[in-house]
């Protein structure tokens, strides 16, 4: 019996809003997609992340791992793969926060970006005086549970810089114990912890205003749609709250 002739996927490649990373992929085919499907059906967080995971670490040949990237660049990624595999309309049922309809709507995917006017990574605490932080990843996500919850914020943080620097010098975060960082955050006053907050209240992620007006109460309404999840079920046709 003759081998079957292989049909090779074509390679695409998407840049990463956050990293700003090139990376090359393919579509996903109709077993990942399958996998994808059943994952959602299931409505298992944990099993959506796996399975999201292996599709991307599959369809990038390693080259993106999951937990490790930036959230914003995993979203955005897998928004690209979902458009490259199956195309860019989405069609779901929304409800309507006034009369409670459910409100079927069309979404172009291909419109939706990850915002980063408003993201800078070099907090400056006074003049002199800065930081320089990473955005958080997956990885980081799962870890938050870890931390007491009256501490996460703090630990969270932490987790994050990078650098502390000033007009002479450049210091390192790893080589100080986090007891040593966290007693320095929290010397800090309100003013200069307030712009540590600005950097976490833009950290950049995807999203997209939804406008729609209920045909049942022709109430005109907007839902914001945000993050990985919310994408990865209205991506395959799910009813929203």
């Amino acid at each position: 019996m003759k081998q079957l002739p292989i049909v090779n996927s074509p390679t695409l490649t998407c840049t990463l809003p956050v990293s700003g990373k090139k990376i090359k992929y393919r579509p996903f085919v109709i077993k990942e997609q399958k996998a994808l499907m059943l994952a959602q059906q299931s409505e298992d967080a944990d099993a959506i992340n796996e399975t999201i995971a292996d599709v991307i670490l599959s369809c990038t040949g390693g080259t993106l791992v999951y937990e490790e990237a930036p959230t914003a660049d995993i979203s955005y990624f897998f928004l690209q793969l979902r458009i490259a595999s199956v195309g860019p309309e989405s069609r779901f049922s929304i409800q309507c926060k006034s009369c409670e309809h459910m409100v079927p709507v069309e979404l172009d995917m291909s419109t939706i970006n990850v915002d980063m006017s408003k993201s800078s990574n070099v907090v400056m605490i006074t003049d002199s005086i800065g930081m320089e932080l990473r955005y958080p990843t997956i990885k980081d996500a799962f870890d938050v549970d870890k931390y007491d919850p009256n501490e996460r914020n703090t630990k969270m943080l932490i987790s994050l810089i990078t650098k502390i620097f000033d007009a002479d010098s450049v210091y390192d975060v790893a080589d100080y114990p986090d007891s040593v960082l966290e007693e320095w955050l929290m010397a800090l006053n309100d003013e200069q912890v307030d712009h540590i907050q600005k950097f976490v209240d833009n950290i950049p992620e995807l999203s997209h205003n939804l406008e729609f007006t209920c045909p049942q109460c022709s109430t005109k309404q907007s839902r914001l749609l945000e993050g990985l999840h919310t994408f990865f079920r209205i991506g395959n046709d799910s009813r929203q709250s």
